[in-house]
Protein backbone atom coordinates (compact mmCIF):
# COMPACT_ATOMS: atom_id res chain seq x y z
CA UNK A 1 0.00 0.00 0.00
CA UNK A 2 1.12 3.45 -1.13
CA UNK A 3 2.71 5.41 1.56
CA UNK A 4 0.24 8.58 1.16
CA UNK A 5 -2.67 6.46 1.74
CA UNK A 6 -1.78 4.58 4.83
CA UNK A 7 -0.90 8.21 6.17
CA UNK A 8 -4.81 8.89 4.91
CA UNK A 9 -6.00 5.96 6.36
CA UNK A 10 -4.36 6.45 9.64
CA UNK A 11 -5.84 9.85 10.13
CA UNK A 12 -9.17 9.12 9.20
CA UNK A 13 -9.07 6.45 12.29
CA UNK A 14 -7.55 9.45 14.41
CA UNK A 15 -10.70 11.84 13.57
CA UNK A 16 -12.95 8.72 14.16
CA UNK A 17 -11.33 8.24 17.36
CA UNK A 18 -11.11 11.91 18.58
CA UNK A 19 -15.65 12.56 18.03
CA UNK A 20 -16.34 9.39 19.60
CA UNK A 21 -13.87 10.73 22.57
CA UNK A 22 -15.33 13.65 22.45
CA UNK A 23 -18.84 12.42 22.46
CA UNK A 24 -17.80 10.74 25.24
CA UNK A 25 -16.74 13.19 27.53
CA UNK A 26 -19.58 15.06 29.68
CA UNK A 27 -20.28 18.50 29.11
CA UNK A 28 -19.85 20.21 32.61
CA UNK A 29 -22.08 23.39 31.55
CA UNK A 30 -25.08 20.98 31.14
CA UNK A 31 -24.10 18.82 33.67
CA UNK A 32 -24.32 21.85 36.15
CA UNK A 33 -27.51 23.53 34.43
CA UNK A 34 -28.71 19.52 35.39
CA UNK A 35 -28.07 19.80 39.15
CA UNK A 36 -30.87 20.75 41.55
CA UNK A 37 -30.43 23.97 43.63
CA UNK A 38 -29.11 23.94 46.84
CA UNK A 39 -31.88 23.24 49.71
CA UNK A 40 -32.90 26.50 51.43
CA UNK A 41 -32.59 25.59 55.49
CA UNK A 42 -36.17 24.65 56.85
CA UNK A 43 -38.01 27.74 58.56
CA UNK A 44 -41.39 27.33 60.14
CA UNK A 45 -43.24 30.16 61.67
CA UNK A 46 -40.04 32.17 61.70
CA UNK A 47 -38.04 29.01 63.39
CA UNK A 48 -34.77 27.78 61.95
CA UNK A 49 -34.50 24.11 62.48
CA UNK A 50 -31.48 23.57 62.62
CA UNK A 51 -28.49 22.70 65.80
CA UNK A 52 -28.77 25.26 68.67
CA UNK A 53 -31.65 27.13 67.11
CA UNK A 54 -32.89 29.48 69.31
CA UNK A 55 -37.00 29.40 69.12
CA UNK A 56 -38.41 29.50 72.96
CA UNK A 57 -42.06 29.64 72.51
CA UNK A 58 -42.41 28.78 68.89
CA UNK A 59 -45.00 27.27 67.43
CA UNK A 60 -44.30 23.68 65.36
CA UNK A 61 -47.04 22.41 65.50
CA UNK A 62 -48.21 19.19 63.34
CA UNK A 63 -44.25 20.17 61.92
CA UNK A 64 -42.84 17.40 59.89
CA UNK A 65 -39.15 17.13 61.74
CA UNK A 66 -38.21 13.71 61.31
CA UNK A 67 -34.73 13.29 61.50
CA UNK A 68 -33.90 16.65 61.79
CA UNK A 69 -30.59 17.75 63.95
CA UNK A 70 -32.37 20.11 66.96
CA UNK A 71 -29.69 19.15 69.10
CA UNK A 72 -28.43 21.68 71.71
CA UNK A 73 -31.87 23.67 70.26
CA UNK A 74 -33.65 26.17 72.87
CA UNK A 75 -37.33 25.02 72.41
CA UNK A 76 -38.54 26.22 75.87
CA UNK A 77 -42.01 26.83 76.19
CA UNK A 78 -42.83 25.55 72.20
CA UNK A 79 -46.25 24.08 71.21
CA UNK A 80 -44.81 20.60 69.50
CA UNK A 81 -48.18 19.33 69.83
CA UNK A 82 -48.82 16.63 67.27
CA UNK A 83 -44.95 17.56 66.05
CA UNK A 84 -43.35 14.24 63.96
CA UNK A 85 -39.85 14.01 65.53
CA UNK A 86 -39.72 10.60 64.98
CA UNK A 87 -35.56 9.45 64.90
CA UNK A 88 -34.75 13.51 65.69
CA UNK A 89 -31.98 14.39 67.23
CA UNK A 90 -32.76 16.81 70.34
CA UNK A 91 -30.10 15.60 72.83
CA UNK A 92 -29.00 18.88 75.03
CA UNK A 93 -31.65 20.96 73.76
CA UNK A 94 -34.03 22.88 76.09
CA UNK A 95 -38.14 22.16 76.18
CA UNK A 96 -38.79 23.00 79.25
CA UNK A 97 -42.36 23.60 79.66
CA UNK A 98 -43.07 22.70 76.04
CA UNK A 99 -46.18 21.16 75.22
CA UNK A 100 -45.71 17.89 73.57
CA UNK A 101 -49.14 16.87 73.55
CA UNK A 102 -49.64 14.07 70.52
CA UNK A 103 -46.22 14.06 69.25
CA UNK A 104 -44.22 11.32 67.69
CA UNK A 105 -41.03 10.99 69.34
CA UNK A 106 -40.13 7.41 68.34
CA UNK A 107 -36.84 6.78 68.02
CA UNK A 108 -35.53 9.92 68.93
CA UNK A 109 -32.37 10.54 70.80
CA UNK A 110 -32.92 13.28 73.70
CA UNK A 111 -29.87 12.80 76.20
CA UNK A 112 -28.81 15.21 78.06
CA UNK A 113 -32.18 17.53 77.59
CA UNK A 114 -34.37 19.69 79.56
CA UNK A 115 -38.21 18.74 79.36
CA UNK A 116 -39.19 20.05 83.20
CA UNK A 117 -42.78 20.83 83.14
CA UNK A 118 -42.94 19.53 79.74
CA UNK A 119 -46.39 17.95 79.17
CA UNK A 120 -46.60 14.32 77.05
CA UNK A 121 -50.74 13.37 76.71
CA UNK A 122 -50.93 10.98 73.70
CA UNK A 123 -47.45 11.04 72.42
CA UNK A 124 -45.03 8.48 71.21
CA UNK A 125 -41.70 7.87 73.16
CA UNK A 126 -41.55 3.89 71.46
CA UNK A 127 -37.87 3.54 71.51
CA UNK A 128 -36.50 6.84 72.50
CA UNK A 129 -33.22 7.21 73.70
CA UNK A 130 -33.63 9.67 76.90
CA UNK A 131 -30.64 9.34 79.19
CA UNK A 132 -29.78 11.74 81.65
CA UNK A 133 -32.58 13.86 80.96
CA UNK A 134 -34.54 16.13 83.57
CA UNK A 135 -38.08 15.32 82.78
CA UNK A 136 -38.99 16.83 86.31
CA UNK A 137 -42.62 18.86 87.38
CA UNK A 138 -43.03 16.65 83.55
CA UNK A 139 -46.56 14.90 82.97
CA UNK A 140 -47.06 11.95 80.97
CA UNK A 141 -50.28 10.61 80.21
CA UNK A 142 -51.75 8.40 78.19
CA UNK A 143 -48.20 7.92 76.14
CA UNK A 144 -46.26 4.66 75.03
CA UNK A 145 -43.14 4.58 76.45
CA UNK A 146 -42.77 1.23 75.21
CA UNK A 147 -38.85 -0.38 75.19
CA UNK A 148 -37.97 3.99 75.73
CA UNK A 149 -34.43 4.22 77.51
CA UNK A 150 -34.67 6.57 80.98
CA UNK A 151 -31.16 5.41 82.09
CA UNK A 152 -29.84 8.08 84.58
CA UNK A 153 -32.82 10.30 84.15
CA UNK A 154 -34.08 12.64 86.63
CA UNK A 155 -38.62 12.68 87.59
CA UNK A 156 -39.05 14.52 90.65
CA UNK A 157 -42.36 15.22 91.36
CA UNK A 158 -43.39 13.62 87.51
CA UNK A 159 -46.40 12.53 86.76
CA UNK A 160 -46.91 9.00 84.90
CA UNK A 161 -50.62 8.39 84.47
CA UNK A 162 -52.24 5.68 82.26
CA UNK A 163 -49.29 5.20 79.92
CA UNK A 164 -47.92 2.29 78.33
CA UNK A 165 -44.39 1.19 80.00
CA UNK A 166 -43.88 -1.91 78.46
CA UNK A 167 -39.97 -2.98 78.92
CA UNK A 168 -38.77 0.62 79.79
CA UNK A 169 -36.02 1.19 81.26
CA UNK A 170 -35.69 3.53 84.62
CA UNK A 171 -32.19 2.47 84.93
CA UNK A 172 -30.80 4.69 88.20
CA UNK A 173 -32.98 7.42 87.73
CA UNK A 174 -34.54 9.83 90.48
CA UNK A 175 -37.82 9.08 91.13
CA UNK A 176 -38.47 10.99 94.24
CA UNK A 177 -41.99 12.48 94.97
CA UNK A 178 -42.99 10.66 91.11
CA UNK A 179 -46.80 9.87 90.84
CA UNK A 180 -47.32 6.56 89.26
CA UNK A 181 -51.18 5.33 87.87
CA UNK A 182 -52.63 2.71 86.14
CA UNK A 183 -49.69 2.64 84.26
CA UNK A 184 -48.95 -0.90 82.24
CA UNK A 185 -45.59 -2.11 83.78
CA UNK A 186 -44.94 -5.07 82.52
CA UNK A 187 -41.32 -6.23 82.55
CA UNK A 188 -40.75 -2.37 83.07
CA UNK A 189 -37.50 -2.29 85.38
CA UNK A 190 -36.58 0.22 87.89
CA UNK A 191 -32.84 -0.87 89.19
CA UNK A 192 -31.00 1.36 91.34
CA UNK A 193 -33.74 4.23 91.52
CA UNK A 194 -34.38 6.63 93.92
CA UNK A 195 -38.00 6.85 94.99
CA UNK A 196 -38.35 8.31 98.16
CA UNK A 197 -41.84 10.18 98.68
CA UNK A 198 -42.76 8.63 95.04
CA UNK A 199 -46.79 7.35 95.15
CA UNK A 200 -47.59 4.02 93.22
CA UNK A 201 -44.01 2.91 93.13
CA UNK A 202 -44.10 -0.97 94.42
CA UNK A 203 -41.43 -2.44 96.99
CA UNK A 204 -40.62 -4.92 93.97
CA UNK A 205 -39.50 -1.91 91.78
CA UNK A 206 -36.71 -1.29 94.09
Amino acid sequence: MPSFTRFALAGALCLAWACAGAADVPDDTAADAAAPASTEPLVINGCPIWPYTRCPGADLRHANLVGKNLSGADLRGANLTRADLRGANLAVANLEGANLTGAKLAKATASNANFKDARFIGADLEGARLMRSDFSGAEFIGSNLEIARFNNAWFVGTRFISNDLQETKFISTNLQNAVFEGNVTRYTTFNESAMDGCQGCKDSWR
